[in-house]
This record gives C-alpha cells, structure tokens and sequence, in this order.
C-alpha cells in the first residue's frame, strides 16, 4: 500500500475495532433494559453497528489492508483491534451488569444511556476524520461509506440525547420525594408567573407612555393652531382698520373736491350778477 491507503487504512481500523466493542456494549445493555422503546431502538442500532462493521472491513481490503485482530497496525493504539475491542466490551459488560444488581432500573438505564451517547461521539469523530481524509486525497468512496455511517451515528446520538434526558426525570420520579418534587414545580410556576406579570407590566407602561406622548404632541399642535388662529385675526383687523382709515381719507377728499366745486360755483355767479349791473 501507499501512504495514503496505509492511513486510511489505520483509520478504518480503528473505526472497526470501535463497532466491534460496541457491538458487546450494545448486547450487554439490552439485557439490561426493561423499557421496550427504548429497548427496540437499541436492537435497531446493534443491527446497524453489525452492519457497519462489515461495511469497514470490506473497505480496508479493496484498500489492501486487512482488518485489524490485535494492537499489529502500525500507528494503532494497543487494544483496539477486533478482539481486543470484544474484551473490552465483555469486562464492561460485567461492571454493568454488577452496577445493575445494586441500583435501581432508572439509574441503570441512566448511566447505560450516559455511556452510549458518549460512545456514539466518539464514533461521530473517527468517521468525521475517515471522510475529511478520504475527500483530501480523492478516496470518494472511502469518503461516502464514512459519510453514510456517520449519519447513522448522529441519528442514535440523537435519539440517546433525548433517552438520556427521560432516564434523568424517571430516576427523580423514583427517587427523589413527591412533596420535594411538587415544590420544585411549584417554584418553576410562580417563577413563569412572575415573569408573565412583569412582561405585561412593561407592555402597559409602554402603552401608557405612548399615550401621554401623543396627548403632549396634540396639546402643541392645538396650541400651535390657536395662536395660528389669533395671528390671522390680529391680521385681519389690521387690515380692516386700514381699510376704515383708507376710506375715510378717500370720503373726506371727495367731500372737500364737493366744497371746492361749489365755491367755485358762487364766484362765477357773482361775476355774471355784477356784469349784468352794469
């Protein structure tokens, strides 16, 4: 092989090794598991990790490589080849399995959750780097296999986040008093409570305010018209009292221009009266 099917390869490997020690988590936990949703989706996910593993293994050939049966891959961590992977597994699975005789269901189911979204992370991770890897050197169908495998993971690291939250809240049921839990509910309500209250106290005041900023603006604008008005009718008078004054000018003067008229018009009849005399 070539540098870069050498390097594929010992990533494929260690992507082997993992589904093969999660293949012995996965068995252990379903003996472990009395809720049957929960339980049905991890026999879904042990035939997918089966199938994964195949999957792999088939790759690492076409690459010229050989899947991995013991710590001899150059660059491998030890124990993780194949079998080393099922050892793994098997002693876990006795720890559980101990764990299970001196706890309660929930918290069995808890921690057995716990430890196979952890698992399911580090899967995501070795098959992020499988296809990074495999797209930088052209590998395209290197890059899809770990790219199909990886969305398979991150659907069950999203069912196992959502258990793992319904595992906490059944080991409080079964744990933790009712009256205890009553005043923890109790204190979350008068607490959303509050801060609906306070939410529609701000709203008020925001309205309130808008409000009396529109009262204010109409106060000015009335005001603004009443001294508009009282302008205007100052104006007006003005101009009427120069109209008086105007016309009073205009009456005197054709009253006088009358007086003028009619002296005149006594003069010339003097005059003819005294030709006449003669």
């Amino acid at each position: 092989m070539n540098e870069r099917d050498t390097r594929l390869v010992q990533f494929l490997n260690e992507a082997h090794a993992k589904e093969a020690q999660l293949e012995g988590d996965l068995n252990a936990h379903i003996r472990l598991t009395q809720k049957p949703a929960y339980r049905k989706r991890l026999q879904e996910h042990l035939e997918e990790t089966r199938d994964h593993k195949r999957r792999v293994a088939s790759r690492i050939k076409k690459l010229g490589g050989s899947p991995a049966t013991g710590p001899d891959v150059p660059g491998v961590p030890t124990l993780l080849g194949e079998a080393a992977g099922k050892a793994v597994s098997a002693v876990k699975g006795q720890v559980g399995a101990a764990r299970a005789v001196v706890t309660q269901q929930a918290e069995t189911q808890m921690r057995n959750a716990q430890e196979e979204l952890r698992e399911e992370h580090v899967e995501i991770a070795l098959y992020t780097r499988v296809e990074t890897f495999a797209d930088e050197v052209g590998d395209k169908e290197t890059a899809q296999l770990a790219r199909a495998i990886r969305r398979d993971e991150e659907r069950m690291a999203k069912f196992l986040d959502a258990e793992l939250k319904r595992q906490v809240k059944a080991l409080v049921r079964a744990d933790v008093p009712r009256d205890q839990r009553t005043t923890s509910r109790a204190t979350r309500r008068r607490s959303a409570s509050g801060s609906r209250s306070t939410s529609r106290s701000s709203s008020s005041s925001s309205r309130s305010g808008s409000s009396r900023s529109a009262s204010s603006r109409g106060g000015s604008s009335s005001s603004r018209s009443s001294s508009s008005r009282s302008t205007s009718a100052r104006s007006s008078s003005a101009r009427g009292g120069s109209s008086s004054r105007s016309g009073s000018s205009s009456r005197s003067g054709s009253s006088s221009s009358r007086g003028s008229s009619s002296s005149r018009g006594g003069s010339s009849s003097s005059r003819s009266s005294s030709r006449r005399s003669s």
